[in-house]
């Protein structure tokens, strides 16, 4: 695995268990990967459940549909754990800016879009290093 990909997975992990999900649950790797190829290919995030969750069913041996509800239930107890307060201090929103539990799509895009920005970030320093 390159270096950057080792640093997108550190960085997925990092913002999931900040949102309170619980590594241990299926979920929390579906739902990792797919903001993983989502970040990757955006286009994906267009048809979650006819390319995305049945693409990740594939690497967990599971189908699409057991992949979007293990991601439901993992957000959920993220949600009533934070209240997604680490998905505000992310986008520096205010607290109360999401007053509902955001759609697993939703959180997906959401968390794809974050890391697109962060290696856009994390390649600019490179480049800002080697100058």
């Amino acid at each position: 695995m390159a270096d950057i990909e080792l640093l997108v997975h550190e960085e997925i992990t990092r913002i999931l268990v900040e949102l309170g999900m619980s590594p241990n649950l299926q979920g929390f790797r579906c739902l990792h990967q797919c903001v993983y190829e989502v970040s990757k290919n955006p286009n994906m995030i267009k048809k979650v459940t006819k390319n995305l969750y049945p693409t990740v069913g594939k690497i967990y041996d599971m189908e699409g549909y057991v992949v979007e509800r293990c991601m439901r239930h993992v957000t959920e107890i993220g949600f009533e754990k934070t209240g997604f307060k680490a998905l505000c201090d992310l986008y520096g929103v205010q607290e109360n800016h999401w007053e509902y539990k955001p759609t697993s799509s939703e959180l997906i895009a959401l968390l794809a879009e974050y890391i697109r920005i962060f290696l856009q970030k994390h390649s600019r320093e490179q480049k800002k290093e080697k100058s």
